[in-house]
């Protein structure tokens, strides 16, 4: 997932949305982070936004192809980030993020554009959960973002132009089972070259998670919710179609 797919997801921009989070997120801070890994980290939009304040960054995903997007941008940038393959469900088994990432050694954790929908199961939840608040330091900040069941009752099984130019044609069939609580995206993309064109697909699926399953991960964990968000980062509603999650480890 998010191999082939990969230059697609940067071309359309999809990065903006993280981008656009990470300021809100750095504006709120009761103090600016000096330390901060951006979990699933995809071609590295929030890990940027963060290096261009300031930040010391590692980046974490398990896709090859969009850390090597990442590396690209940030060394066009003249950005100094690290980029670390791994899966952010099993964070002390990689050899690769044990060597980069000492417990309690950051201020911020990020992982952003519904990333933590992609976990199909309670124990993956919990897994990042735990492993972020081993990484954190006392009083470090974890902020997050998820599709809610408000997103997903809208998904209608229908096409949706994602982006339509010249040369690219993005869309996305979007579904949602209801008794599974399991939403479906069928990404399908047209690229041309020259006077040819090239189609790819892939299948993405994310989990519908509950607030109070998402509380209880939380919980259980040791970190503290301090307060729910929209993405714009205002209060959010009870049946908001997407809540940024701001906890903090005590």
């Amino acid at each position: 997932m998010y191999e082939s797919y990969a230059p697609i997801y940067d071309a359309i921009g999809q990065g903006s949305f993280a981008e656009d989070l990470t300021r809100h997120i750095l504006a709120s801070a009761p103090a600016p982070p000096r330390r901060a890994l951006d979990l699933a980290c995809g071609t590295g939009a929030a890990a940027l936004a963060l290096a261009e304040s300031g930040v010391r960054v590692i980046g974490v995903d398990r896709s090859r192809e969009m850390l090597r997007i990442a590396r690209a941008r940030s060394r066009d940038r003249g950005m100094s980030v690290r980029w670390v393959a791994a899966d952010i469900r099993r964070l002390s088994l990689s050899p690769a993020a044990r060597g980069a990432l000492r417990p309690a050694s950051f201020d911020l954790v990020t992982c952003l554009y519904d990333s933590l929908n992609y976990l199909g199961a309670h124990e993956d939840l919990a897994a990042v959960c735990s492993g972020v608040a081993r990484l954190l330091r006392p009083g470090g900040r974890f902020v997050f973002d998820l599709n809610t069941v408000y997103e997903f009752d809208s998904w209608d099984d229908t096409d949706q132009v994602v982006f339509d130019s010249p040369d690219l044609l993005v869309y996305n069939r979007l579904s949602y089972d209801v008794e599974r609580r399991i939403a479906r995206g069928r990404i399908v993309w047209f690229v041309r070259e020259i006077e040819r064109w090239y189609r790819g697909e892939e299948l993405h699926e994310e989990r519908s998670w509950e607030d109070a399953e998402v509380r209880a991960a939380l919980g259980d964990a040791g970190l503290s919710l301090v307060a729910r968000h929209t993405p714009q980062w205002e209060p959010a509603p009870a049946e908001a179609p997407r809540v940024v999650y701001d906890c903090v480890r005590g």
